[in-house]
């Protein structure tokens, strides 16, 4: 197997994920020689392993030695201890043995040469969704509150309990998030679940930072990471992540038919975890080999030329590096599926040259690529509390949209982007090397020190656009009492008085809503998107209108839909809605008119381009469909080596680098 894959130029592989059970075979009895073995012949094969402490799968032994810490995903029904992350993370007897294990694996496993780097856990991010009702969480999550809000008198005044009569007097008194049963199907006690969704995301990382601790006091050195996943309530991102983990790793699995929201939202979270610790870059821990699928074979068979773009994506978003799930195929045990290196005969799989040729692409352009990594000159703010409160808060049902939205404009505009956590934006220094700070949908936006900062900024040359869903609750959930976005007056000066959701289908004269701007090159209006939200501004002096609604609805006819304030050398823009159409392109367009790259319009949808520092560019066509690109010059493409000039007609699922 190993001789097979150092043919296809791959040097890394990740074991012991799923192996507790067979490492620790009874409390403090290891059992490591076969594990030993292994990594003995990576060395002899000059490869590297990443270890993975597999805590997500407990020992039988262990949980039938404590049948209390299976986890309650509704109140006193337990999960079947031979699942997956059956284990309460929060169970004291558990946490016990997992630092008991880790502490053996790193003591034994630290030195050895093929060792390069460790995993935490495996795929724990989607359980922030997941109430555990076990005595252990309940606990937890008491304690949790009184170290959050100190007394019963703060957590009343926090979530503003009082004005419903709800005041509470003990900590214990409150339960874990419940479904509530309203007459009109109205979930309630949204303050209370976006507090327990923090409570899981800190007893998530507060296990996760345990096991780095436990690691680093075994005498290991090496980095440390984990296999995040593309979900909304990511924790990449993080301030908190940056005590667990040294550099990102991201899972992901690509559809093989048309699925263009799939690309759209994965593009953002490639962005996110590359420049979530800000490091400029992030490992793909797991990505699709051949077939996809558990029992049932969920996807069809990609063609070469989809494969071949699935594998240079991750590398045109700044990946150092692949890893493919997985090596082999499980025949049976926990989870037998399709999908592995290997086919069922244990020969090499139909379409193994594949992955050879792959290799071969790392191989020749991968210094190239580590030497200048992903160039971006703006950034979107987003974070686990922005996304957390506008998943408990959704102001419509198409909220989340503007997020990524507001990436995939960027990838269209062949423009680099980051993401960066409202932390990291404070601090003195982070915007520099930004042109344009976008704050999308960040509608928990609270933190004193981000306007200064953003003011700084702006006197500085930097531009700032605000969408709509900005700074309307505080971190606890709770709706602003002096305007929406009020505290961002000072930088934008504006304040959203209210908000009006306008009918977006035509009138009785065949006309829907529109958005007239002054002076957008492009486009002279805009349809309006994100459910028809629009936002009622209200203006200090010497903040100009540079849009106004067009509409039928008479209160919001006239009104500013756009408005823009000059400070210093820089620019605020604040938009009252969310586009359907690309004006919002136009305006980034606008606002940095010299990083479009060689294109004379947007990239059509589907299509994404990501520059690298060395000035050359990525162009990925996500879809089967073709697609025409219009060149203001000509380029050269490094993948084929063929000059390119006026129009260009890119094949479906096609990749250029130029340059």
């Amino acid at each position: 197997m190993l001789d097979e894959f150092q043919r296809a130029h791959m040097n890394v592989v990740r074991v012991a994920e799923s192996s507790w059970g067979n490492l620790e075979i009874g409390p403090g009895k290891f059992n490591f020689g076969w594990l030993k073995d292994f990594l003995d012949d990576l060395q002899t094969h000059h490869m590297k392993a990443i270890l993975g402490t597999s805590t997500y799968i407990a020992p039988q032994w262990l949980i039938a030695s404590a049948p209390d810490m299976l986890r309650e995903l509704q109140p006193g029904i337990k999960v079947h201890p031979m699942g997956r992350k059956a284990a309460c993370i929060n169970h004291p007897a558990y946490r016990a043995a997992c630092r008991r294990y880790i502490q053996a694996l790193g003591q034994a496993f630290g030195g050895h040469p093929a060792v390069i780097g460790w995993q935490l856990d495996n795929e724990i991010e989607p359980t922030v969704e997941q109430v555990c009702y076990c005595a252990a969480c309940n606990r937890a999550w008491h304690t949790w509150l009184a170290k959050t809000y100190h007394r019963p008198a703060e957590l009343n005044r926090r979530l503003s309990l009082v004005s419903w009569g709800m005041r509470v007097e003990a900590f214990d008194q409150i339960p874990q998030d419940y479904e509530s049963v309203d007459p009109g199907g109205i979930r309630q006690l949204p303050a209370l679940r976006l507090a327990n969704l923090h409570f899981r995301r800190d007893s998530i990382l507060a296990f996760l930072t345990e096991q780095r601790e436990t690691l680093r006091q075994a005498g290991v050195k090496h980095w440390i990471t984990t296999d995040w996943n593309s979900v909304w309530t990511a924790l990449a991102d993080d301030p908190q992540a940056s005590k667990a983990v040294d550099l990102a790793g991201l899972n992901f699995y690509q559809p093989s038919r048309e699925d263009p929201d799939f690309w759209r939202n994965l593009a953002w979270h490639l962005d996110m975890h590359r420049s979530a610790l800000g490091l400029g870059q992030f490992l793909v821990t797991e990505t699709r080999a051949g077939v996809a699928g558990s029992t049932v074979m969920w996807d069809a068979f990609p063609s070469a030329q989809q494969f071949r773009m699935w594998m240079l994506e991750p590398m045109a978003y700044g990946a150092f590096g692949l890893l493919y799930w997985s090596g082999n195929r499980w025949r049976g045990g926990h989870w037998p599926h399709w999908g592995g290196l290997l086919d069922w005969s244990g020969q090499p799989e139909a379409d193994f040259d594949w992955f050879a040729e792959t290799g071969d692409l790392y191989q020749k352009w991968g210094n190239r690529l580590l030497a200048n990594p992903v160039k971006a000159t703006a950034a979107i703010l987003t974070d686990f509390d922005q996304r957390a409160a506008l998943e408990v808060y959704p102001h419509t049902p198409a909220s989340k949209t503007v997020v990524i939205d507001a990436f995939d404009a960027f990838h269209r505009l062949g423009i680099g982007v980051d993401a960066i956590n409202s932390r990291r934006l404070s601090v003195p220094g982070a915007l520099d090397h930004y042109r344009l700070v976008v704050l999308a949908a960040a509608t928990a936006l609270d933190e004193a020190s981000l306007p200064p900062a953003l003011e700084t900024f702006v006197e500085r040359g930097g531009h700032v656009l605000i969408t709509p869903f900005t700074a309307y609750q505080d971190w606890d959930g709770i709706f602003r009492g002096d305007g929406f976005g009020a505290n961002l007056r000072p930088v934008d000066g504006v304040v959203v008085r209210t908000v009006r959701r306008i009918n977006t289908l035509p009138d009785s004269n065949g006309k829907g809503p529109e958005v007239w701007w002054d002076n957008l090159p492009g486009t002279p209006h805009s349809l309006l998107g994100a459910d028809g939200f629009c936002e009622f501004l209200d203006l200090d002096p010497g903040t100009e209108v540079i849009a106004r609604f067009e509409t039928s609805d008479r209160l919001m006819n006239g009104k500013p839909a756009a408005v823009r304030r000059k400070a210093g050398k820089g620019t605020v823009t604040k938009v009252a809605f969310w586009p359907k159409d690309d004006s919002i392109l136009h305006l980034l367009r606008q606002l940095l008119p010299d990083s479009t790259g060689p294109f004379a319009s947007p990239l059509p949808p589907g299509v994404q381009a990501v520059p690298r520092e060395d000035n050359s560019l990525f162009v990925i066509n996500t879809s089967q469909k073709p697609a025409d690109l219009q060149l203001t010059h000509s380029v050269a493409d490094v993948l084929s080596g063929s000059k390119l000039t006026g129009n260009v007609h890119l094949r479906g699922f096609d990749v250029l680098w130029l340059e």
